[in-house]
């Protein structure tokens, strides 16, 4: 786990499960223009609407659409370009499946991926490159806990 991640995820241990949410929320938000699937792109509106206007049956709405991503997430298709833009697409959706499933580590991680095939299949070897997204995040965070 990259040092930076794990900073994230020891902070996220200490909130509620609402901040949690809405970090895993700006976390996706970082990486929607990567959402290539109607449905993905459909989800992650649904879950802004979720997370920013919670109602009593949340966790059934939230279960409800984890489902629908889970399944969505690992049924795309990758790329074998070195380019990354395809993996940056896959990686965007599985950060929003994450996010929804109330997992905003594996969220966050997943969206640093997501920025890291931005740059190009290769960056992902050099765990250097997703230093400034997880400073990024932990930024986010910061602000939630101010908030």
């Amino acid at each position: 786990m990259h040092p930076d991640l794990k900073l994230i995820s020891d902070a996220l241990e200490k909130l509620p499960i609402h901040l949690q949410l809405l970090f895993a929320l700006k976390c996706v938000e970082d990486v929607a223009s990567n959402l290539e699937d109607e449905t993905a792109i459909d989800g992650m509106a649904k879950f802004r609407t979720l997370v920013t206007t919670p109602t009593a049956d949340l966790n059934a709405q939230l279960h409800e659409l984890a489902n629908q991503l889970k399944s969505l997430a690992s049924s795309h298709q990758g790329s074998k370009s070195i380019d990354g833009t395809r993996h940056a697409a896959v990686s965007a959706t599985y950060a929003l499946a994450k996010a929804v499933n109330q997992q905003p580590v594996d969220a966050a991680a997943y969206a640093a991926y997501s920025h890291v095939y931005g740059y190009g299949g290769y960056a992902v070897n050099d765990p250097d490159s997703f230093s400034e997204v997880h400073k990024r995040q932990l930024e986010h965070l910061k602000s939630l806990k101010v908030n």
